[in-house]
């Protein structure tokens, strides 16, 4: 890699480079080192029923789909007591019957059918070992180095393992991207000790130990220029900016652009640049290549090419540290277990810091879509198995989200399946996978489709479905708990199987499949990436593409982003964050680098703590739910604790050297007049957009306790001043939309 000069603009990109060097060309000998501690490579440890389990200490990272197979048969115990549901009022059980303090008895479990966590894409290997220095991601300062005018970036074929180490360097100028945070000078040591577990902890190694040359990657954005000053605006209501649209992409697409790819955004003077570059970052985000034209056989099951992936090393190194402290299970000491506040916290990373944002918002999506509740089982390895198989499909076929939903433990739990008996079958799933799920309800709130008695019938098909009785999460059907006879579910007969979990399966596709699903997930996709009111053409279009497509999630996403409805100025900035987009936003808007627990603990207090909504609903996307004075306090008092010295926690953002002074930050970058300043921090709070009135109170809070001199970025007393420009523009109503 050839170092780049250092410039107050860019930080310490010649040490980062020299750091990138080291690791690149010691790479190989890490690797060995590890592998001289795998005396025989094995696969992932395999049990007494012939299971292989995931989310082990040293176990090899599973397949997608495990093949089901036979346990010995268990002596057949009482049935559970029936469990009754009114409609969106769970009932739950307070513990897993035939567990210690459980005050129901053990269920049946003759003629087992099982199949690990990793049937359903849940494989998370992890490592109870410390991994290296826990630190956050810190940032370096952006702007400065003038980067190519952005357009299609070239899709790179094969990725080198010392191309990879240097890659990764290049973020180390961009904020919220130093590979420096990580303790890259000293690579962390992976978690297990098998050759698949090495691979994982760093994937651009792949190459180098198993000589398959990766597919396609995405390579690091470069450094873009800072934005140009900004002016005082003439009177009246802002028109949008000419790139309005790659400001408009960046806001629905992710969680927040980072510095570096808002001040690229600005640099763009154009509505064609704008719409280059933007299209540019759609295809990236969709794991497409960006010197392609856009697919165009949305209305078949034609496959797509294959994914063009991200490459995101420095959050793949974040996510290992991050699994250093978690505990093993008290009942099994191979399992790690992650508590809530690990769980939220190690979730947090993929949304604060991964390039793949698009794909974390999906996996959000999925996620709140198929709402499950950690207070239901208290076992932190299955929501992050649920969580890991929403993000495995989060772009593939819908039928298959929705049974890696309907398996996992985390909702057989929730909803009572695992409870689920021919004696006594509990329509909880039943309901909710036909009302939220998949069918949905009419604006009225009737059913869109089904009836009662599809309720009952499915429950019927569902009954045997079971989680493993350990702590793993894996998938069980009883054969001597399921209900005999034929179904009949939406109109269809389904033949009786009792060897098996296929008559669920059936009910499942034949949901997946219904027209009404179609419109319900066009509908609220379409809520959730372009309005609160999307028009009813652009509904039926997307429900159109996900029938024809077989459920193809990327094609129906495709179908929403190259919409005249997205792409109408009327939707830009016209839907109110939610408080994980408002302050995973700030997160990434400001390129923080501190410690991520006020931002949790602030989730929490607004009430969208994630993995612990109780209704099945999930969250409201809409921005009516969040209009509240509570919702509204949270944030003023996030955007003065994350602003103002001594006001909370101490939370740091900028460059790293600047040690978090929003005054030494400025000063780096050069940026000493008043206009250079407004010009920067509009841009990375409200996309440079101002009214008349707003930029004059931005002005005078910059110039208070001036009296008349001139502005100087060196003078100590413009440290406060600063602080509360900032915190004036988060706390500006306009920073709550997107």
């Amino acid at each position: 890699m050839r170092p780049q000069k250092r410039s107050p603009a860019t930080g310490s990109l010649k040490w980062g480079a020299r750091r990138v060097d080291r690791f690149g060309r010691t790479a190989f000998l890490i690797i060995s080192a590890l592998l001289l501690g795998v005396a025989v490579l094995q696969p992932a440890e395999a049990h007494e029923d012939g299971t292989k389990h995931s989310l082990v200490k040293s176990g090899e990272h599973q397949p997608a789909l495990a093949p089901v197979q036979t346990a010995p048969p268990q002596d057949k115990r009482a049935p559970a007591n029936k469990a009754d549901k009114k409609s969106k009022k769970l009932i739950r059980k307070s513990t897993q019957p035939g567990h210690p303090g459980s005050s129901q008895p053990a269920l049946s479990t003759e003629g087992v059918v099982t199949a690990s966590g990793a049937e359903k894409g849940a494989g998370l290997p992890g490592s109870k070992e410390s991994l290296a220095s826990k630190q956050p991601s810190s940032s370096g300062a952006v702007g400065g180095a003038v980067a190519p005018r952005a357009g299609v970036m070239s899709v790179k074929p094969t990725v080198s393992s010392e191309s990879s180490a240097a890659t990764a360097g290049n973020t180390a100028g961009v904020a919220g991207s130093s590979m420096a945070g990580v303790g890259f000078g000293t690579p962390p040591t992976p978690g297990g000790r098998s050759l698949q577990n090495i691979i994982q902890q760093a994937p651009g190694l792949t190459q180098l130990v198993t000589g398959i040359p990766p597919g396609p990657v995405i390579p690091p954005e470069p450094i873009a220029p800072l934005p140009p000053p900004l002016a005082a605006p003439q009177p009246g209501l802002p028109a949008p900016p000419v790139n309005w649209f790659a400001y408009h992409v960046l806001n629905r697409l992710t969680y927040g652009g980072t510095p570096n790819q808002l001040n690229m955004v600005a640099s763009l003077r154009t509505e064609a640049e704008a719409m280059a570059w933007a299209t540019a970052f759609m295809k990236e985000q969709l794991e497409l290549d960006p010197t392609k034209p856009w697919p165009t056989s949305l209305h078949s099951t034609t496959p797509l090419p294959a994914a063009v992936t991200i490459q995101d090393i420095a959050t793949d190194i974040l996510l290992s540290q991050d699994k250093g402290d978690w505990r093993a299970d008290d009942s099994d000491s191979s399992v790690l277990s992650p508590n809530f506040s690990e769980l939220q916290d190690h979730d947090l990373i993929r949304k604060m810091h991964s390039r793949r944002q698009l794909k974390e918002k999906m996996v959000y999506f999925w996620d709140n879509h198929f709402n499950t509740n950690y207070r239901t089982h208290g076992k932190g390895q299955y929501e992050l198995q649920e969580n890991e198989a929403f993000r495995t499909r989060a772009f593939g076929r819908f039928l298959d989200l929705l049974t890696a939903s309907g398996k996992s433990a985390a909702m057989m739990i929730y909803l009572n399946t695992d409870v689920n008996v021919k004696e006594s079958p509990n329509e909880n799933y039943a309901r909710e996978v036909l009302e939220l799920h998949t069918l949905g309800t009419t604006d009225q709130g009737t059913p869109n489709g089904y009836t009662q008695f599809d309720i009952v019938e499915a429950a019927k098909a569902f009954t045997g479905w079971d989680n493993t009785p350990d702590v793993r999460g894996g998938f069980r059907f009883v054969s001597s708990r399921h209900s005999p006879g034929s179904k009949l579910v939406l109109g269809q007969s389904i033949p009786f199987n009792g060897s098996g979990p296929s008559e669920g399966e059936q009910v499942l596709t034949l949901a997946a499949r219904h027209p009404s699903t179609a419109r319900h997930l066009a509908k609220k996709l379409c809520e959730y990436l372009v309005s609160d009111s999307p028009s009813a053409a652009l509904v039926n279009e997307v429900a159109s593409v996900f029938s024809d497509s077989d459920g193809d999630i990327k094609k129906v996403l495709i179908a929403i982003f190259t919409s005249a409805d997205f792409a109408n100025p009327a939707n830009y900035r016209g839907q109110i964050k939610t408080p994980l987009e408002f302050y995973v936003g700030i997160h990434r808007n400001l390129g923080v680098w501190s410690s991520r627990d006020p931002f949790r603990t602030r989730l929490i207090n607004t009430g969208q703590s994630i993995y612990e909504f109780a209704p099945p609903t999930g969250f409201k996307e809409k921005g009516i739910e969040w209009l509240n004075t509570n919702v509204l306090f949270n944030e003023t008092s996030m955007a003065y604790e994350t602003t103002i010295s001594g006001y909370g926690n101490g939370i740091k953002y900028g460059s790293t050297s600047s040690g978090g002074s929003i005054r030494l930050w400025m000063d780096e970058l050069k940026l000493t007049t008043e206009e250079q300043i407004l010009g920067f921090l509009t841009n990375l709070t409200v996309d440079r957009v101002v009214t008349a009135t707003e930029y004059q109170l931005y002005l005078d809070t910059l110039r208070a306790g001036l009296n008349g001199a001139s502005f100087d970025i060196k003078q100590s007393s413009r440290e406060l001043a600063l602080d509360r420009t900032l915190a004036t523009m988060l706390a500006n109503p306009r920073y709550l939309y997107q």
